[in-house]
């Protein structure tokens, strides 16, 4: 009897012993530390934004390579610009708008973002 119950046993000690680690497959949950990035590629003629008194600008994106938006902020929406010339702006906004006609369209690098990874003053 003893026997039967080994070779019984035997099957469910190889089974467990090859069995994935449940725990190494898992996900591990974000560190909010780490800055996560995320990037997209858009075809956009015209920036409009609202600035934080209100008024409408419109910037053409023919000079626009990259545009950041930066996740946190509160009451408002924070965006750095980055030209083709190595010029650099930061904009506090209300709303902005990012048109596809309306003129020549350009291929510009959205990225989604946190603060602590912001451009400025680290420029290429």
């Amino acid at each position: 009897m003893k026997a039967s119950l080994l070779f019984l046993s035997l099957p469910i000690a190889a089974a467990l012993a090859f069995a994935p680690n449940q725990s190494s497959q898992d996900p591990q949950p974000d560190d909010p530390n780490k800055p996560t990035e995320s990037t997209s590629i858009i075809s956009m003629a015209t920036l409009q934004v609202k600035d934080l008194q209100g008024s409408i600008s419109s910037i053409s994106a023919q000079t626009v390579v990259e545009i950041r938006m930066f996740d946190g902020m509160k009451d408002h929406i924070r965006v750095e610009l980055l030209y083709e010339n190595g010029d650099y702006s930061l904009i506090d906004a209300q709303a902005i708008h990012m048109l596809r006609t309306g003129g020549a369209s350009r291929d510009v690098k959205l990225i989604r973002t946190q603060p602590t990874r912001m451009r400025f003053p680290r420029l290429p």
